[in-house]
């Protein structure tokens, strides 16, 4: 089966979303940030703090060549920039989660803003909420409203994968 590739704005709700679906679909849930944190051994934060944001993107783009070789039947949360950074179409079916930047602000506390570099400046993160939404716009295959409760944006999701491979 195909892999659900979750993109969207840092805050919307990636993760959460794919857990529920990884558990509506018989599926595996791959945090991209995640797994760059276990590989290095480090925070995104300390990560950007050592090799800058260049750095992390190449880290990002060796860890999507490894998913695209490795990975199947899977549900992949990428980080806020990488489907920005990086072509991710061949990873999977890519599902946008719409949300608005006012929603994800009231989403974070200061602890989840914190462990987000790019979110230390509000209004400088709004700029790029902006200018990022125009991308993933182009680069998936689905949008999502990711205002809507997380069993429903899941059920969405997974339905659309079903009808997919019936060929409806």
């Amino acid at each position: 089966m195909e892999n659900i590739v979750l993109i969207g704005f840092m805050g919307c709700g990636k993760t959460t979303i794919g857990r529920e679906i990884a558990s509506l679909g018989g599926r595996f849930l791959l945090d991209t940030d995640q797994i760059i944190e276990q590989n290095m051994g480090k925070s995104i934060k300390e990560i950007f703090q050592s090799v800058g944001e260049s750095g992390f993107r190449r880290i990002e783009s060796q860890l999507i060549l490894w998913l695209g070789a490795n990975v199947k039947n899977a549900v992949i949360a990428t980080g806020g920039g990488m489907a920005v950074y990086n072509d991710i179409s061949y990873l999977g079916k890519v599902f946008w989660l719409d949300v608005r930047f006012d929603s994800i602000l009231e989403r974070l506390d200061s602890i989840q803003r914190d462990k987000r570099p790019l979110f230390h400046n509000i209004p400088q993160a709004k700029q790029l909420y902006n200018e990022r939404k125009k991308i993933y716009e182009k680069k998936a295959q689905y949008r999502v409203n990711g205002s809507a409760s997380i069993a429903e944006i899941a059920r969405q999701i997974v339905e659309y994968m079903e009808r997919e491979s019936n060929g409806l």
